[in-house]
């Protein structure tokens, strides 16, 4: 096992996170290293684009928190939180999120790209 998978994280299931992906329209999302997204979506995409995908794998996820005090072991993550779970420790400050699909080793980022939206309009 990596050493990325012994970071704490906590479950979310792929219908949650794209509902709280949904509820956030004026964004534009990035995917980098998922196999599984990016064979079916061309990225950055807006919000509706990447949580129908999730919904059709309905996979259940891990996404890892980056936070120095957490103590995750797998429960599932309240939603509330999961703007303070985000890494935005980068030059556009974007929210950025480190998930794996349970099951597997393959680590991925989920981050926003704002920039994308505003150039559209």
């Amino acid at each position: 096992m990596s050493e990325t998978l012994k970071l704490p994280y906590y479950t979310i299931k792929a219908e949650e996170l794209a509902d709280w992906v949904d509820g956030q329209p004026e964004l534009w999302w990035i995917v980098d290293g998922d196999p599984v997204l990016t064979s079916h979506v061309d990225f950055p995409c807006p919000g509706e684009e990447l949580s129908a995908e999730l919904r059709r794998v309905r996979k259940p996820l891990r996404m890892f928190d980056p936070r120095n005090d957490s103590t995750a072991h797998g429960e599932a993550v309240p939603l509330e939180q999961l703007n303070d779970m985000a890494d935005t420790d980068n030059n556009s400050r974007a929210r950025t999120y480190l998930l794996c699909w349970d099951g597997d080793d393959i680590q991925w980022l989920l981050s926003e790209y704002s920039d994308a939206a505003n150039e559209s309009s």
